[in-house]
């Protein structure tokens, strides 16, 4: 959500909208990870499946950090579209076919070490992506954990906030290097952020699971119509540089 938003509104470039995010993200996701595991009668969250995806993201988020550097602004615009407009696919896909465990409120199984690495290996793929484009992890972990292992709505949900905590800090130190953090707007969302995170995981724990679902899926496919490039967007790029005069 950051990212499009400060695209958007604030006028960010992409880089920087994407490391000040990730910095900006990190309370936000410490309270609402806190909320969802103690706010419940039963923890909201595996610590387990956190740790395995996590150990994976470090990694993959410095290496999508330090190619985020690479890539012009242009491209990163169209692949957060890209991820956003799939990510809102899915879950209103989900939402209407009606038959996603996800939705459904399956709990987190037993899992063995087979299951374990291939979280590692799914956490690896998710840090790159996330370290490249500035897209929270919990776009594409809560589909790996509900689709691909079974694990409830709400509990991939709180999972995923713990995880993706050491992908955020090192995205986010590793922005900063090169200097596409801005402080000072990552601390003022990151103020607005904290009470609404705490409002909102309550409410998550409250709401249906379907709705909520819906509500986001809307949101992503809004979010991926806006972060397009527009036409003068993409012919101002394939201009080339103005050559100074004497």
């Amino acid at each position: 959500m950051l990212v499009p938003l400060q695209v958007i509104w604030a006028k960010r470039d992409q880089h920087r909208a994407i490391g000040t995010s990730l910095a900006a993200i990190l309370p936000i996701a410490i309270v609402a990870g806190a909320t969802y595991y103690f706010g419940s009668s039963a923890p909201q969250a595996d610590l387990s499946v956190a740790f395995f995806l996590a150990a994976g993201g470090v990694v993959g988020a410095l290496l999508g950090s330090l190619a985020a550097q690479r890539i012009p602004d242009r491209a990163l615009k169209v692949i957060v579209a890209i991820l956003l407009f799939g990510a809102g696919l899915k879950e209103l896909y989900d939402v209407l076919l009606g038959t996603a465990p996800h939705l459904i409120g399956t709990a987190a199984a037993t899992f063995g070490p087979q299951d374990y690495a291939l979280m590692t290996a799914g956490g690896l793929a998710i840090g790159v992506v996330s370290g490249l484009t500035g897209v929270g992890g919990g776009v594409m972990v809560v589909p790996l954990l509900a689709l691909g292992f079974g694990i409830g709505q709400r509990i991939a949900q709180g999972t995923s906030l713990i995880a993706m905590l050491p992908t955020a800090a090192i995205g986010a130190l590793t922005h900063n290097r090169n200097g596409n953090v801005d402080v000072r707007a990552a601390s003022w969302m990151a103020v607005a952020g904290v009470p609404a995170a705490i409002v909102g995981s309550a409410l998550a724990l409250w709401l249906p699971a379907r709705a909520l679902g819906a509500l986001f899926g809307v949101f992503l496919l809004i979010a991926a119509t806006r972060m397009w490039p527009s036409r003068a967007q993409v012919r101002a790029s394939a201009q080339p540089p103005e050559t100074p005069t004497a």
